[in-house]
């Protein structure tokens, strides 16, 4: 979809079908959020899909570091560590539209887009690097 707020694309596959995968999933899921928040939606509707999100994201995340654990690769714990301060971010964001305080949808925007993009994009990619270099199966 060339209309998609973050589009998928090559500069975001890895390939690793699993990993691929998942994150389309997250991809996907902050696309529904972007348009829901364009579209001008509020509620318990936007809550549940940044809930959903983040959810998703803690399970990617859990799995993505099982599956780069195996390679015993330098950096993963920097890796985890990004994963942890995403998710401490994201529970941020969460308690925020939980407490209906009034929220700067372009602040969680950004940070989504920002962070999706530039940690699969560059970070992931270059634990996959590193662990073909380990490990041509990798």
């Amino acid at each position: 979809m060339g209309t998609d707020w973050i589009p998928w694309g090559p500069d975001l596959e890895l390939g690793i079908p699993e990993i691929d995968a998942q994150h389309r999933s997250l991809v996907d899921l902050a696309n529904k959020l972007h348009a829901q928040l364009m579209n001008g939606e509020s509620g318990d509707e936007t809550r549940n899909s940044v809930a959903e999100l983040f959810a998703y994201s803690a399970t990617h995340f859990a799995d993505e570091e099982a599956y780069f654990s195996r390679f015993n690769l330098p950096g993963i714990a920097d890796h985890a560590a990004a994963h942890a301060s995403f998710v401490a971010r994201a529970l941020e964001f969460e308690e925020r539209l939980a407490s209906k305080a009034p929220a700067d949808n372009s602040e969680l925007l950004r940070f989504l887009q920002t962070w999706i993009r530039r940690h699969i994009s560059r970070d992931d990619r270059e634990l996959v690097r590193i662990a073909r270099r380990a490990s041509p199966k990798a």
